[in-house]
């Protein structure tokens, strides 16, 4: 029986300690149910191996944890059940931000609109600050830099990521081909969000970095096959 205890409470420090590594580095997040479920278990191996020895401050310590925790994942399991999306911001999430918490969506989408737009209105103008980032729900642009086109962008993309965060000039012409449907948030309410929630900003850069490298792909593409004879 001691040597099961013993066990017990080794068990108990190597998940605090996993799970307090895991969120330095970035593996699990604070607020997640992950963390609040590690430490909810290592608390409670801990106060099983106080059986053995017992420290009433050990005990108390090890109590009020597992309450924390045990009232932490109460709390997440309520907000992920009471927060609603609509399908439209649900396909948004899930393609650009898979894995985010819905309460963490809900913040995302509620610092920013829905908006449409007619053919041939212009998104973003090379040279001029968009101020904002831009996720394309549906509807055709054309990409131009300096009158030439050099891409294209549709339904799942984002415009202005390369500053969102910045606010600094476009780096090039977004001009629809089509009436558009569009999500908006503006850099200012975008940094204000991300410095409240880095989990948050760290998913919304992960994103944006990925869309552009995509681009970053086809405009190759699209500019090798230009320069092609023949083409």
């Amino acid at each position: 029986m001691p040597a099961l205890l013993n066990i017990a409470g080794l068990l108990g420090v190597v998940l605090y300690i996993g799970s307090y590594a895991a969120l330095q580095f970035g593996l699990v997040r604070g607020n997640g149910f992950t963390y609040a479920t590690a430490n909810l278990l290592a608390a409670a191996l801990v106060l099983v191996s106080l059986v053995g020895a017992f420290n009433l401050s050990s005990a108390i310590i090890q109590t009020v944890w597992i309450v924390i925790s045990l009232t932490g994942i109460l709390r997440m399991v309520i907000l992920e059940r009471t927060t609603r999306l609509t399908p439209e911001e649900q396909a948004f999430i899930a393609s650009k931000f898979p894995g985010m918490a819905r309460p963490a969506a809900r913040r995302f989408l509620d610092a920013g609109g829905w908006f449409e737009a007619a053919a041939g209105t212009d998104l973003a103008t090379e040279g001029q600050s968009l101020g904002a980032l831009i996720y394309l729900a549906q509807g055709e642009a054309d990409v131009s830099l300096r009158g030439r086109r050099i891409g294209a962008c549709g339904p799942g993309n984002f415009i202005g990521e390369m500053t969102c965060f910045s606010g600094g000039e476009a780096t090039a012409t977004i001009g629809l081909l089509t009436p558009a449907r569009y999500f908006m948030i503006r850099s200012e309410a975008l940094q204000k969000l991300c410095q409240r929630d880095a989990e948050l900003r760290h998913a919304i850069e992960h994103a944006v970095a990925g869309d552009t490298r995509t681009k970053l792909v086809a405009a190759n593409a699209q500019l090798h096959d230009t320069a092609m004879p023949g083409s």
